[in-house]
């Protein structure tokens, strides 16, 4: 229902006023002196005034200038009435900011089609200007969110090395003990393994079996590297393969690394990494175990390698990419830590990832 203020001194205008607008679907209200109009104008919100430009003391010309002032006022539509038939009083009521005008004798369907308009122009600019600030915030979002997919794509980048550099090491060795059957191996899966980190790099989500593939291309490249030292067991059912669940690419191999740098690769043999995938309603849960040497031992013998200033970038970079996931995809990304311990002696590590499962590309 439109609010519509009257100011007018003329109490037969006022109840002439009131008896054309009663019959449309509007709440009417009257007041007669400039004063009263402001004291309303700022307590209530109205979607049009029609304001007399007689008054006594403040007329209606001042009036409409203390209006046009106000920010919180200024695109009130307001309707002028008067009886000066000249051209000067209009000029002086559009230069004022009045929206239109209505001459005494009031004809009602004039008086209704100018209310009308006046209001629905109203309605109209508001909704283009909610329109452009949505497209605006939309655009700026869309920046951030391309600035964030740049950012995540670089990170990714920056974390191969940390596995290629073990690989190629690895190779290395097999054809220095002239192995040839294992170097091949190892050069055909390396290359594999690059194409697909090179392609998905360029991708903000892919589906869960492509990631999976890809964990399980390099979590065999790694045990041919560390031979008995490493045995791996990937758990998931055919089911949470079929719902194409999508993930961020690179988001599980990273974790799993760090189980077998940090902890496999400093036992002497039997190693085991579990990778097991399981659904909530809202989540997609990897838990990472493996039966090393634990954080504490691994913390260690880090210290004593690199010293007590040696700070994990992949970690960092694990951390960081986390955290934009979640400002990205506008869903929480988290993982959890824990020691594995049996009367104080460690186990080895566990860790549970949550990723979740609404993602779109």
């Amino acid at each position: 229902m439109d609010k519509i203020l009257i100011v007018d001194d003329d109490f037969l205008v006022l109840e002439h006023l009131k008896n054309l607008l009663s019959s449309e679907n509007r709440n009417v209200s009257f007041v007669a002196k400039a004063n009263l109009a402001l004291l309303r104008i700022e307590k209530e919100q109205f979607d049009l005034i029609l304001l007399d430009v007689n008054m006594p003391d403040i007329n209606g010309l001042e009036l409409l200038k203390e209006i046009r002032s106000s920010e919180k006022h200024k695109d009130i539509p307001v309707i002028m009435i008067t009886g000066n038939n000249d051209t000067e009083t209009f000029v002086n009521c559009f230069n004022n900011g009045a929206n239109d005008y209505i001459e005494k004798p009031i004809n009602s369907i004039i008086l209704n089609s100018r209310i009308n308009a006046a209001i629905k122009s109203r309605k109209q600019i508001k909704e283009n200007l909610e329109k452009t600030a949505k497209i605006s915030d939309f655009k700026i979002q869309l920046e951030r969110q391309k600035s964030i997919q740049y950012q995540l794509r670089s990170l990714v980048s920056r974390m191969n090395p940390h596995f290629i550099f073990n690989i190629l090491n690895s190779i290395q060795f097999h054809v220095l003990e002239n192995n040839q059957n294992k170097a091949l191996e190892g050069i055909s899966g390396f290359s594999k393994l690059i194409r697909t980190s090179l392609n998905q790099s360029e991708k903000d989500l892919i589906f869960l079996d492509e990631e999976i593939d890809f964990l399980t291309n390099y979590l065999v490249l790694e045990q041919n590297r560390l031979g008995e030292k490493l045995q791996f067991y990937i758990n998931i059912n055919d089911e949470l393969l079929e719902d194409e669940i999508m993930v961020p690419p690179m988001i599980i191999q990273p974790f799993v690394e760090n189980a077998i740098v940090h902890g496999i690769s400093n036992l002497k043999s039997n190693g085991l990494v579990n990778v097991n995938f399981f659904k909530t309603n809202e989540h997609l849960i990897v838990e990472i175990t493996d039966n090393g040497i634990g954080r504490a031992a691994a913390g260690l013998l880090k210290k004593q390698r690199k010293g007590n200033k040696h700070k994990s970038k992949a970690q960092s970079i694990i951390d960081v990419r986390m955290e934009m996931f979640s400002q990205l995809h506008e869903n929480k990304f988290s993982y959890k830590i824990n020691d594995l311990e049996e009367n104080s002696e460690s186990l080895g590590t566990s860790v549970v990832l949550q990723i979740p499962i609404d993602l779109e590309a």
